[in-house]
């Protein structure tokens, strides 16, 4: 199963990829416990639990307890970075089998129907070989490109491929929801992350890690028939543009709402002043027009977009031909690879089966239309009773957790309470009406439909710049394995992570909670953390509605928090951020605390535990664990479980920790959301 992360929202378990619509979870790249990619692996995981120490006690190291024999024995799959307890193995395969069944079928479906759509995709890319007429539209494009005789004409023309011929470019345009309004979207330009294959910090941090770009921009030029020498000294001078927009890229601040906040909305028109060098508008030129639609758009990193604007200049025009002309070719190198030995190196075949690899592009293209179908077939009428009677039983805890707190102002008590009852539940996205002129996406090849559908996903983002953010409307697919808390005082919990092993309707009460319910208190915890805690029961910003005194008390709270995580480390060596990752140490402390207050029982109290624990077992490559520590605010999985269960009251009862034991911290040294 694909993973679709989302960037700007607050994943439970994801980082950065692409919408901002509040705070979320998704299942990778939070966790730490990983073991190294190698044979070392075999012996020890990156955490530093060693096969030769045997097992550890619960009172030591509980999350190495539950999981011990799973860290041991499984291994990270193959082309994978990481292995997560969210997901059950079988369901991995779930969404290739559902689209090669439809793929395979012989049933003459519905024109604009999601599963016309998968069938004739399906169909096209198992079949597809070109037959010249994509290779010469490629090429001749390239040629356009290569031919351009001034910058402005290479960048109206590199705007018109991206529009409409599958260019990526270096301006990306979301439509997500205002972060002052969360009642309306808005557009944001948001900073490009990578330079021809390369991420721009790593980039900025070693110069010389440009010279991947500048090998496939060489050999980009090569099958355009220049020799070996001048072709690399085209790729030498290119990088150019990648380091100075590397050197101008803002990689200190951290895309939390508290920084999006600060963020001022430009006009188009201060757009355009910024991007002085350029004649026309850099939204119409690479995106469409949207002036009479929104105010303005959010521009997320200035200096980028400024140290773009400076390199366009026709003393630079070759440079930019070398970037445009070499990304545009090596993106575009699959559908076309056949034509020459070059682009074969670079799109080697797969070690997957035909029908595996069809099932992945699809899946890739026509997402939407999959999830529609995945949630009919399982989001059951018991898996809908289940999860909302999860959903009140967490509500009412976290409504008995706020009115206990007695630190708070009755005030404030029934102002966070009006808060909660308002948060509204997503679970499964409403089907979109069928159109029958939907069919004619399907174009005459797989390149040409993948066109139709990237113009048309185009036009949608468009459209939904016009309309009001619907708070019943999910934002998420619900093949995706994620639960998000939206600043508009929603909740979505996806159809994927309602399965096994997350949840079960029919299975044990404590398990259920431990597990699910646990991220549901996860998700309903931000609704009060150190970020959304400024937004009002109706989701608008207000950093007002909530006394003075009392906002003071849960920022003296927060900074404790943050001291607390600071102490944790992953291997031994490398600490926690707890700054960084206050608002997602908040919600887990949140969940925790609610799920437990729903049960006594001291052995139901046991497998809620464990089930916790086990939820976040996962492997993950060291290098990436040591990363996540920089730039995700998610504390490591060993630490979400670890940390949060010694502070908790009724764990420490549970497993009587005492002073010398792992897990044992001093109860005034503990913390406590509510």
């Amino acid at each position: 199963m694909k993973k679709h992360l989302k960037v700007l929202s607050f994943l439970l378990a994801g980082m950065l990829a692409v919408s901002c619509a509040g705070c979320s979870s998704s299942k990778k790249s939070e966790s730490d416990d990983s073991r190294q990619a190698s044979e070392e692996s075999n012996e020890k995981n990156a955490d530093g639990n060693d096969k030769k120490k045997g097992k550890p006690k619960a009172e030591d190291d509980f999350y190495s307890y539950v999981n011990y024999d799973t860290l041991m024995e499984s291994e990270i799959p193959y082309g994978e970075n990481y292995m997560s307890g969210f997901e059950d193995e079988d369901n991995r395969e779930v969404i290739p089998d559902m689209i090669k069944e439809i793929g395979g079928s012989s049933e003459k479906f519905a024109k604009g129907t999601n599963e016309q759509l998968i069938h004739d995709l399906y169909h096209q890319v198992m079949d597809y070989k070109d037959d010249g007429s994509v290779c010469k539209e490629i090429m001749d494009n390239c040629g356009k490109i290569l031919a351009a005789n001034d910058i402005q004409e290479l960048f109206r023309l590199w705007g018109e491929l991206t529009r409409n011929y599958n260019a990526n470019s270096l301006f990306t345009f979301e439509v997500m929801p205002d972060f002052i309004d969360g009642s309306k979207n808005s557009l944001y330009i948001t900073p490009a992350s990578s330079f021809l294959g390369t991420s721009l910090k790593e980039i900025n941090d070693i110069s010389d890690n440009c010279k991947e770009a500048n090998n496939i921009a060489r050999d980009m030029h090569r099958v355009m028939g220049d020799d070996y020498e001048t072709a690399d000294e085209k790729g030498k001078q290119m990088v150019y543009i990648g380091l100075e927009i590397a050197h101008n890229t803002d990689f200190e601040t951290k895309q939390t709402i508290e920084n999006i906040l600060k963020i001022p909305m430009s006009s188009y028109e201060e757009l355009d002043s910024v991007m002085s060098n350029l004649d026309g508008s850099v939204v119409e030129m690479f995106y469409g027009d949207v002036k009479g639609i929104t105010d303005g758009i959010y521009i997320c990193d200035i200096g980028q977009v400024k140290a773009i604007n400076s390199l366009i200049t026709d003393e630079n025009l070759e440079k930019w031909k070398s970037y445009i002309f070499a990304s545009y070719l090596y993106d575009n190198r699959y559908f076309i690879s056949d034509s020459n030995k070059i682009l074969k190196e670079y799109a080697p075949e797969s070690k997957d089966a035909k029908e595996d690899q069809a099932a992945d592009t699809v899946s890739a293209l026509l997402k939407w239309q999959i999830s529609e179908i995945y949630a009919d077939r399982f989001y059951t009428p018991e898996l809908d009773k289940g999860i909302h009677e999860l959903f009140d039983d967490i509500i009412n805890s976290y409504d008995s957790l706020i009115n206990n707190a007695d630190w708070l102002s009755a005030e404030t008590r029934k102002a966070l309470v009006k808060k909660l009852h308002n948060i509204i539940l997503i679970t499964v996205p409403e089907p979109h009406k069928i159109d029958p002129k939907d069919a004619d996406l399907i174009g005459g090849s797989y390149y040409e439909t993948s066109k139709n559908l990237l113009r048309k996903y185009r036009a949608d983002d468009i459209k939904e710049l016009s309309e009001k953010v619907d708070k019943t409307k999910t934002s998420m697919l619900a093949t995706e394995v994620n639960a998000q808390y939206q600043i508009s005082n929603s909740i979505n919990i996806t159809v994927a992570i309602m399965q096994k092993p997350m949840f079960d309707p029919e299975g044990d009460r404590a398990e259920n909670l431990g597990a699910l319910g646990a991220v549901i208190g996860h998700e309903i915890g931000h609704a009060f953390d150190s970020n959304c805690i400024n937004y009002d029961p109706n989701g608008k910003y207000n950093p007002d509605w909530l006394g003075e005194k009392d906002k003071k008390i849960l920022e003296e709270r927060a900074n404790r928090l943050t001291e607390y995580y600071n102490g944790f480390t992953i291997m031994e060596v490398f600490h926690v951020d707890g700054e960084l990752t206050n608002g997602e140490n908040y919600a887990d402390l949140s969940g925790v605390e609610c799920v437990t207050n729903i049960i006594d029982d001291k052995d139901e109290l046991k497998r809620l535990f464990e089930s916790y624990a086990r939820s976040w077992a996962t492997l993950m490559v060291d290098s990436d664990g040591i990363k996540a520590l920089d730039d995700d605010e998610h504390s490591p999985a060993k630490t979400r479980v670890n940390a949060v269960l010694a502070s908790n009251s009724k764990f420490n009862e549970v497993y009587g920790l005492k002073e010398g034991d792992g897990m044992y911290v001093a109860p005034e040294e503990r913390v406590s959301r509510w």
